[in-house]
């Protein structure tokens, strides 16, 4: 598993990760609907992890790298 995030990709994919996972809680009321506000925690929180390993599972599979060597 190697690297395949650059730090501006990686700082962004927390940012909205973290708003996903924000917006998602059902208290809030912000996202419409039990499945999508599971959907918007789950993708945050893949998100979230992904920026922190620094390697994104979609970018392997089609051979993309963002990171600058």
């Amino acid at each position: 598993m190697t690297r395949n995030m650059s730090v501006l990709d990686r700082c962004l994919r927390t940012f909205f990760g973290t708003i996903l996972v924000l917006i998602s809680w059902p208290f809030l009321d912000v996202v419409p609907g039990i499945v999508l506000s599971y959907f918007c925690l789950i993708f945050g929180i893949v998100n979230i992890i992904s920026s922190l390993v620094c390697w994104c599972f979609m970018y392997d599979l089609l051979g993309v790298s963002t990171k600058d060597d």
